[in-house]
C-alpha cells in the first residue's frame, strides 16, 4: 500500500514539474521551435550519411539500408526520451553542488535521486522523440523480411532495458560530482552513449566490441534492440540483457548512496 501511495505521489510531483516546465518553455515558442527544427535537421544529416554510405555498398557488415536507419531512429528515440525526462536534469548536478544548491533537494520530501533527475521536462527534445519515431516506422516498413510476435516480444523488453541502462550510467556519472569538486565535462560523458554508436557494432574489434557490451553496456541502449526487430538477436541475449541491467542498475545506485555520504552540506 506504502509503495503504491508512493508511486501516485511521485507521479503527481512529476506532472507538476512538467506542466511548469512547458508552461516556462513556451514563454519563449521561437527558441522552442527552432530546436525542433534543428533536431530534425539533426536526424537528417544521419539519413545523408547512411544514403552517401549505401551508394557504394549494399550492406555493411550485414546490416542493410533499413536496418541501419533503424539504428539510427532507435539512437534519436532514446536518446531524446532521455533528454526529455532526466540526462539535462543531471548534467546539471556538477553546478548544483558546486552553487551548495543540492541541500535544497535533499530537504525536499523526495528521494534526492529522483527530486534531481526529474526536476524539468525539456520539451523542445519532442523533436528527437518524434523525428526517430517517425524514422523508425519508415524503417519497419522497408525491411525485407517480416515482423513477428517473437521480434516484438523482445524488442519492448529491451528498449525498457535500454532506458534502465541508460538512467543508470547517467546515476553513475552524475555520482562522481560528491567525489571531484569539478566535473564540469560531464555531460559528455553522457553522450558517449549514443553519439558515436549510431553504427552495428559488429563492424568493431571483438575486444572493444565485449567491453561496450559487458563492462560499459553501451550496446544494450541501441544496438541490441536493434538486433531484435531486425531479427539478428540470439536467444540467450535477452536473459543475458536483464541479468546486465540489474548489475548496472544495483551497481548505479550503490554509487549514489556513497556519494552522499562522500557529500558535504554547504551549510556546514
Amino acid at each position: 500500500m506504502a509503495t503504491s501511495t508512493t508511486i501516485r505521489h511521485l507521479a503527481r510531483v512529476w506532472v507538476a514539474n512538467a506542466k511548469t516546465s512547458i508552461i516556462r518553455e513556451m514563454e519563449f515558442r521561437g527558441n522552442f521551435f527552432l530546436g525542433i527544427f534543428r533536431q530534425f535537421l539533426w536526424v537528417s544529416a544521419f539519413i545523408f550519411m547512411v544514403e552517401i554510405i549505401f551508394q557504394n555498398t549494399h550492406a555493411l557488415n550485414g546490416w542493410g539500408k533499413p536496418q541501419m536507419l533503424i539504428i539510427i531512429a532507435l539512437s534519436r528515440f532514446i536518446e531524446g526520451t532521455m533528454d526529455l525526462l532526466v540526462s539535462r536534469n543531471i548534467a546539471t548536478l556538477p553546478q548544483v553542488v558546486q552553487k551548495g544548491e543540492f541541500d535544497f533537494f535533499l530537504l525536499k520530501p523526495l528521494p534526492a535521486q529522483f527530486a534531481v533527475a526529474f526536476q524539468k521536462f525539456y520539451i523542445y527534445n519532442l523533436g528527437n522523440v518524434t523525428s526517430g519515431f517517425i524514422l523508425l516506422i519508415y524503417a519497419l516498413f522497408n525491411l525485407h523480411s517480416s515482423l513477428t510476435p517473437i521480434h516484438w516480444l523482445t524488442f519492448i523488453p529491451l528498449v525498457a532495458i535500454s532506458f534502465t541502462v541508460f538512467y543508470s550510467f547517467l546515476i553513475l556519472v552524475g555520482s562522481l560530482v560528491f567525489r571531484f569538486e569539478r566535473l564540469q565535462s560531464m555531460y559528455a560523458l553522457m553522450t558517449l552513449f549514443t553519439e558515436p554508436f549510431t553504427v552495428p557494432f559488429d563492424i568493431f574489434p571483438r575486444v572493444p566490441r565485449l567491453a561496450m557490451t559487458y563492462l560499459i553496456p553501451i550496446a544494450f541502449v541501441i544496438f541490441v534492440p536493434a538486433q531484435a526487430i531486425t531479427g539478428k538477436l540470439a536467444t540467450w541475449e535477452l536473459p543475458v540483457a536483464i541479468v546486465v541491467c540489474a548489475i548496472f542498475w544495483y551497481l548505479s545506485n550503490l554509487a549514489w548512496k556513497s556519494g552522499l555520504a562522500k557529500y558535504t552540506s554547504a551549510s556546514s
